[in-house]
């Protein structure tokens, strides 16, 4: 057992200054329970455990603590739980479950004791097709990964394309919901095949082996063995370099040299969620304004390399963004915090607009919009939950007809988004489609004129 509430409970009998004959007594029990419950031999009985902590808050705690105290040890004590249903399994070679369901609640209890073990760099391989064997599991698990806040997380997954239909919705959300915490993640989606071994490993803690023939019998053969996840892992490494990347996180920077960002921003047919500030169709006028008034955070040639930047960004804007059929979506109070305070990101950088910029650049949007009718702009109200995609900060969405961007600008090293995810892949750029489209049919999505999107600054 790992003894988490054991150790847990000898620091604040120590912390509170008491004894634990003293706090035995006032508990009502033997102190040879105590004793055994702090040693980790043996762990209080679960019909008993929400009684026993209410009390021992109490017993341990003020007025304040007491809440704080209760729930610590109701934590410590149903992770001791868990592992010890782990640790039964520890012993043997091979243990087997019979289920997707019994596969989540083994990951979810693995993530858990990575979490209370102090570990804090995940990494999860896996050959099986993830979003369609765990479509409605992923959310658990993505909220376990989130709540343990991981300094990273290395997440490599299979999806087959073919022959599934997938709800557009759900998988979407799961993209999203993944690349959404404040964190650096590491994802990748790769091309399942259906010849290669289904295996998952997590770090050196897990390794599995999955049978699944479709209505007729699923296993999954796992161990906890040293050997069993060494050899496991070998298999990984040999099948992973024959399998097809069709999602990989970029990094940002090569992303805006190779010209790949600009040339998105010329596609006709674009379409973009900002759940940031709307970097988009910024007049030269503040453009040259940036360039003229160096960033002190900025040195060198990685300033050379923004202002390069910023002049491909505006020539874009200007010959062809603002010309194109272009839709633009927004939450209702990410443009409400741009036009209150004028931060906005361009080139992975933070500038900070003046009120007199920030008018001007909505009223600069509007008059494009007056001039070319394909340009439409819609409001997302936060207030209603149109999606399930709750986790952390929502990325942002970059949609064209030959690509999809994911971009979780909310995070940044250097003043540099970190977090940017990309594919090419025809079925995820017309899942996403098919989300935009939900997301624009929805009541709390509206479409504004220039006009009143005029009126936010006005």
């Amino acid at each position: 057992m790992d003894n988490n509430f054991g150790k847990l409970l000898k620091n604040l009998i120590s912390e509170s200054g008491s004894k634990a004959n003293i706090v035995s007594e006032k508990l009502g029990y033997d102190p040879t329970y105590l004793s055994k419950w702090i040693t980790g031999n043996k762990l209080p009985s679960e019909k008993n455990i929400d009684s026993i902590c209410e009390k021992l808050s109490v017993i341990l705690g003020g007025d304040e603590s007491s809440k704080k105290i209760e729930s610590d040890l109701l934590s410590a004590y149903y992770s001791d739980l868990e592992f010890s249903t782990l640790e039964s399994n520890m012993d043997k070679n091979i243990s087997v479950v019979t289920s997707e369901t019994e596969i989540t609640d083994l990951i979810l209890k693995v993530i858990q004791q990575l979490e209370y073990s102090g570990i804090k760099n995940i990494t999860i391989n896996t050959t099986m097709n993830f979003f369609q064997e765990f479509e409605y599991q992923m959310d658990q698990i993505i909220s376990k990964l989130h709540e343990m806040k991981p300094d990273t997380l290395e997440l490599n997954i299979c999806a087959s394309f073919e022959n599934y239909d997938y709800n557009p919705l759900i998988f979407c959300n799961n993209i999203l919901s993944l690349t959404s915490g404040d964190y650096f993640i590491d994802f990748n989606i790769y091309k399942s095949k259906n010849e290669v071994p289904k295996i998952l490993i997590i770090n050196n803690a897990i390794a599995m082996n999955i049978v699944h023939l479709k209505n007729v019998v699923f296993l999954c053969y796992y161990s906890f063995d040293e050997e069993y996840i060494k050899d496991v892992k070998n298999s990984y490494k040999l099948i992973q370099p024959h399998m097809e990347k069709t999602l990989s996180y970029v990094v940002p920077i090569s992303f805006r040299k190779t010209n790949v960002q600009l040339n998105q921003l010329t596609q006709n047919e674009l379409c973009i969620l900002f759940s940031e500030s709307p970097a988009f169709l910024i007049p030269k006028d503040i453009i040259n304004y940036l360039i003229g008034h160096k960033k002190p955070d900025i040195e060198g040639i990685e300033w050379d390399e923004h202002i390069n930047y910023l002049i491909q960004v505006s020539n874009t804007f200007e010959k062809y963004t603002r010309h194109n059929n272009v839709r633009v979506l927004i939450y209702e109070s990410m443009l409400l915090q741009y036009i209150s305070s004028g931060i906005i990101e361009i080139g992975g950088h933070k500038h900070k607009f003046t009120k007199e910029q920030i008018t001007e650049h909505i009223l600069y949007i509007c008059e494009c919009m007056r001039k070319n009718s394909n340009i439409e702009f819609y409001i997302i109200s936060d207030t209603i939950d149109f999606n399930v995609c709750r986790h952390q900060n929502t990325p942002s969405i970059f949609l064209s007809p030959s690509s999809i961007a994911v971009a979780n600008t909310n995070i940044y090293t250097f003043e540099q988004s970190c977090n940017y995810y990309y594919s090419t892949e025809r079925s995820i750029i017309r899942m996403f489609e098919m989300y935009i489209q939900t997301i624009t049919e929805k009541s709390s999505c509206e479409k504004i004129s220039s006009d009143r999107l005029a009126t936010y600054v006005e």
